[in-house]
This record gives C-alpha cells, sequence and structure tokens, in this order.
C-alpha cells in the first residue's frame, strides 16, 4: 500500500491552496479531485467574446498573507487589477441610487433620513454588546439603527453572501466588525485607531483577476503542483490505522487505496459528513446540519445602444424591502476590459440565495427572462439581449445560520480528538476565496508544528 505523509480529499481552492502550502514547506503531499478538473466551482468561459465566470468574478484583497501568496506562487505575473471606480449602487424606491463611499457623501444622500443620518453618526457611542450567539441583523441594528440594516448591509448579505442577515451569525459572517467592537467598544473608534497606528502589515485594499480569468488561479496552482494531484479519484472510504490513516477510492484504472499520516477533507460539508459518518457519529451530525445556499449566474451581453443608464461602476444590490426577484447585478465590462465584444456590455447577475431559493428550480429561459424584465426597468434596456448564459448551483454557499459559531468550535474540538484528521473548506473561516488562502497558510503551518521533523519520514504501515 502506498503511503503519503498528508492527504487531501478535494482539489477546490481550499484543497488547492492548501497543497501548495503544504509542498512548499518541504511536506509530501497527495491531492484527490473526483471530478476531471481541478478548482470546483472556479471556471472561467469565454463564448462569442463574451468572458465569464461560473462562480467568483474577482478577488478581494486586504491582507499581506494573500499578497505574499501571489508573489511567492507567481500569480502576481498574471494578476489584472479591475478598473478604478468609486461608484456602486443600491436600489431604492424601484430605482437605481449611488451609494455614497464617503462620510460627506452620506450626509447629503437621499438614501437614508434625517434620523437615520443621525442614528449613523452616534455609532462610537453606543455601549459593547451582543454576544456570540446574535445575528448579523441584530448587530448592525444595536450599532447602527434599523436604515443601515434595511437599505445597506442587509443588502450585502443577502446579495453576496446569499445568506439570511436575520438568521446568520455576527461573529462567523463579519468576525472583523464583531472584532472591532469587542476590543475598542465600537468598530467606529477601532478603524479610527488601527488608521493611527497604521500597522505596517496592513496591504493596501485592492480587487483583482487574471489573465484568462479567475480559472487562471487554478491552472497555475494545479501546474505547479503537478505530479501531486490525482483527478477522477473517488473516495469511498476513509478509517483510521494506528497513528494514521487509511483511504480508499475508485479511479477509472480501478480500486486504489493509500496510507496517510494527515488526512483533509477539503470538500462540501455533506461529502465530508458522510465520509466521517462510521468514525464519528458527532462529527458527521455536526457537517450533516450545515445548511447551502442555491445559486443562479445569470449573464447577460448587450449592445451599448440597447441601454439608456451609463453602467458604469460596480453594479447594484437589492434591499429585502424592494421586493425584486434580483440580489444584485455585477457590471464586468466596467470592471475588467476586454471581457466584452467592442461596443457590448456584459451583465453578471444573482439569482436565488435565502431570498429566493425557489429560482433555483426554473429553467434557464425563465431566469434569463425574469432577469432581464427587471433589469429593462433599473437601466432602461431596449430590445433582448443579444447573448446569454446561466451557471447555477445547486450547492453554492454554506448558510453561516443560527448558532454557527458554537458549530464551528464543536466541529473543531471532534477534530482535535482525531489525531491527524482536519477539515479545509468554506463552511469554516469564510467563503472567500482571500478567507480560503489564508486559512490554507494556517493549516499548513499547524501541519508543519505537529510533524516537526517528521517531514520527509514515511509511516510504516503494519
Amino acid at each position: 500500500m502506498r503511503q503519503v505523509e498528508t492527504l487531501i480529499i478535494g482539489g477546490g481552492i481550499s484543497g488547492l491552496a492548501t497543497a501548495w502550502y503544504l509542498n512548499q514547506q518541504g511536506n509530501e503531499v497527495e491531492l484527490w479531485e473526483s471530478n476531471s478538473r481541478t478548482g470546483g466551482k472556479i471556471a472561467t468561459h469565454c463564448n462569442e467574446g463574451f468572458t465569464t465566470e461560473q462562480a467568483a468574478s474577482m478577488v478581494l484583497n486586504f491582507r499581506p498573507e494573500v499578497t505574499q501568496f501571489l508573489n511567492k506562487s507567481g500569480l502576481n505575473e498574471h494578476k489584472i487589477l479591475r478598473t478604478p471606480t468609486s461608484k456602486r449602487y443600491l436600489i431604492h424606491n424601484g430605482k437605481l441610487q449611488q451609494l455614497p463611499m464617503k462620510m460627506a457623501g452620506m450626509v447629503f444622500s437621499p438614501l437614508w433620513s434625517l434620523s437615520g443620518k443621525l442614528r449613523l453618526f452616534l455609532e462610537p457611542f453606543i455601549f459593547k454588546g451582543g454576544g456570540e450567539h446574535e445575528s448579523i441583523a441584530d448587530f448592525i441594528r444595536r450599532r447602527l439603527g434599523n436604515e443601515m440594516l434595511d437599505k445597506a448591509l442587509g443588502a450585502y448579505i443577502s446579495g453576496t453572501l446569499a445568506s439570511d442577515p436575520e438568521l446568520a451569525d455576527s461573529y462567523s459572517v463579519l468576525p472583523h466588525l464583531t472584532a472591532l467592537e469587542q476590543r475598542y467598544g465600537s468598530f467606529t473608534a477601532g478603524i479610527f485607531v488601527r488608521k493611527i497606528l497604521n500597522r505596517k502589515t496592513a496591504s493596501v485594499a485592492e480587487g483583482f483577476s487574471f489573465q484568462g480569468g479567475m480559472t487562471t488561479l487554478v491552472q497555475q496552482l494545479t501546474q505547479q503542483l503537478n505530479d501531486c494531484i490525482h483527478t477522477d479519484y473517488k473516495v469511498t472510504k476513509i478509517s483510521v490505522y494506528k497513528k494514521g490513516w487509511i483511504i480508499k477510492a475508485k479511479t477509472a484504472s480501478g480500486e486504489t487505496s493509500c496510507f496517510a499520516k494527515n488526512l483533509i477533507l477539503s470538500t462540501p460539508a455533506p461529502v465530508a459528513a458522510e465520509l466521517i459518518k462510521p468514525i464519528n457519529h458527532e462529527l458527521h451530525q455536526l457537517l450533516a446540519d450545515i445548511q447551502y445556499a442555491s445559486l443562479s449566474v445569470v449573464h447577460l451581453g448587450f449592445h451599448r445602444k440597447q441601454i439608456k443608464h451609463p453602467v458604469s461602476g460596480t453594479g447594484f444590490l437589492t434591499p429585502f424591502k424592494e421586493k425584486l426577484t434580483l440580489n444584485g447585478s455585477m457590471w464586468i465590462h466596467s470592471l475588467f476590459s476586454q471581457r466584452t465584444p467592442k461596443d457590448h456590455l456584459l451583465l453578471s447577475n444573482y439569482l436565488g440565495g435565502s431570498r429566493h431559493p425557489e429560482s433555483i428550480d426554473w429553467s434557464n429561459e425563465k431566469k434569463i427572462n425574469v432577469v432581464t424584465e427587471e433589469l429593462r426597468h433599473l437601466l432602461g434596456i431596449t430590445g433582448n439581449p443579444v447573448w446569454a448564459r446561466v451557471d447555477s448551483h445547486v450547492q453554492a454557499l454554506p448558510l453561516y445560520h443560527g448558532r454557527y459559531t458554537v458549530r464551528q468550535h464543536a466541529i473543531q474540538r471532534q477534530l482535535a480528538s482525531m489525531s491527524g484528521l482536519y477539515c479545509q473548506a468554506n463552511y469554516l473561516g469564510g467563503v472567500s476565496i482571500r478567507d480560503r488562502i489564508i486559512r490554507a497558510e494556517q493549516l499548513a503551518t499547524t501541519i508543519a508544528h505537529r510533524n516537526g521533523s517528521l517531514y520527509g519520514a514515511r509511516a510504516e504501515y503494519g
């Protein structure tokens, strides 16, 4: 039976980044992916001059760990910064309203009432409160008031994360803001203090993609790992053996098995739950009970003359009270040049999530028609799209609903009781690519410390 120091099951960005870090540290690592390609939901499609993303359209980064990762992996050479723009929109009373990004703009914005504006300015004087069971909705209401929740942050949570702000766990979804409140008493004061300190570890916030799209991220990591990756390996069973793990899988050439000192489950929670079920029922249940949101991305291409609105900026989000089907729209042509044919526009629009879960069952034709009609009113569109594509994901994003911080702690306790077993996926520690890269480095460092001088040594299989 073959032996390896660390085996990773799952070749999405979580698994790939973890394998890359382990490989850089000199750890013997293999990655088994059940599909014929790595990358999970990350994939770029080019058709008739339109370049679309199946999932994430870009990386939003403000962390030095990610900057270092890009430099060391060579991905920085392929990075394309998004076009600088300060224009972001919200739907307000059925119309697009530009969202002010500076305090001065907030004062004169028609988005908020006078009482709503005064409530925002009171944030530094609100006493610290809440707790790790507080929902995002309760957290925002307590610190910023109802209007900020209803008109802005609620739209971000439901539109970007596909979550219900009334159910989403504030400590898990907004860890930076909740940490600022706990440390400084308010996040306004916390941000101010951090700016004064001007920490040298801070990175400049930036949004970017890559030449060739987000799939370049996957391709570059896959090429660098090369022989470490095995695709079309469907794991059927994992079991404990002495101070390690035996993993069995079906492959195109028959069954295979492997002994690993460390085993990392980098799959969606339901898959990890089934693999762990014969070994640890409590961990199985914790993973199996994690809910996922379904999501559809409806990409529409138009000729520039079809749309009256300038359509310049990031795009828009839809507050729940607006009663539209659309969660939001990202204006790809405005963010990245050369993603459309000349004189054409590309709008990537989002349906589903906690707001309209039923939409995942609609036909592609219905999804396109519903989105087109809502955009027609908002943007002044004439005619139909000249090009369209729909990407649908039944299990798009894990929902950090309920007492999710408690759930994460319970999962980690169960993992700690099982030597050499780790879970590394977007249901732990954040769903963004930025979060996954940071978590990958942290896990690789943990395994390095655990193994110590055992790197390169081969575990004995009886």
